[in-house]
């Protein structure tokens, strides 16, 4: 018998190689790439349909040509109708007004004095938001003695009216020729009547 002392084998060691835990800083970083990617390809996408959205496209653009004839049937503030047909084969000042406008009082002396003196412009009012009574009594008071209608949103939505007063001009043909916001001063309303009177002649 053996007496010398036998030692123990070592328990074996298994060789593992271990990855150490992912520190959070990593797993930030990581998700801060992945998130920076996703921004980059996605703020291109956002910008093209912001600009597709805000580009007007040809169907939304009210076209300038025939503007006049967009059409219209409202009731005269003395009686009877008014529509679009009385605009026709004429150059046309329609100016869009209330009694309790401030600047629609400053400027009724000009339009009074150039509704009269005008040969070759017709003059309409187009009365927008107020009472037919009181409209009436302030085309009185002020010599507006044109034709006025009683505006319920259809012409002011048509032409796009947000201010008033606001003074339209139209050609013979029905083209529109331009718009002051706001009271009109004589010069800057016969340069416009002298525009529309040139459509068609150049």
């Amino acid at each position: 018998m053996d007496d010398s002392t036998v030692e123990p084998a070592p328990d074996e060691v298994t060789n593992v190689t271990s990855t150490p835990a992912e520190s959070p800083l990593s797993a930030r970083r990581l998700f801060a790439f992945a998130l920076g990617g996703t921004l980059l390809l996605l703020v291109p996408l956002l910008v093209i349909a912001v600009f597709a959205v805000r580009q007007p496209r040809a169907s939304d653009t009210p076209s300038e040509a025939a503007e006049a004839q967009r059409p219209f049937d409202l009731p005269a503030l003395a009686g009877g109708r008014m529509t679009e047909r009385a605009f026709a084969g004429q150059v046309v000042v329609v100016n869009v007004w209330a009694s309790w406008c401030g600047p629609c009082r400053d400027e009724a002396p000009v339009l009074s004095r150039m509704s009269k003196a005008s040969s070759v412009a017709a003059f309409y009012g187009m009365v927008r938001l107020d009472e037919p009574r009181l409209a009436k009594a302030f085309a009185e008071t002020q010599g507006l003695d044109y034709p006025h209608a009683i505006d319920n949103g259809t012409f002011a939505q048509a032409h796009r009216v947000t201010v008033l007063p606001t003074t339209l001009v139209f050609a013979k043909d029905g083209s529109f020729v331009g718009r002051i916001e706001g009271p009109v001063s004589e010069a800057r309303l016969q340069a416009l009547i002298d525009d529309a009177l040139a459509v068609g002649s150049r």
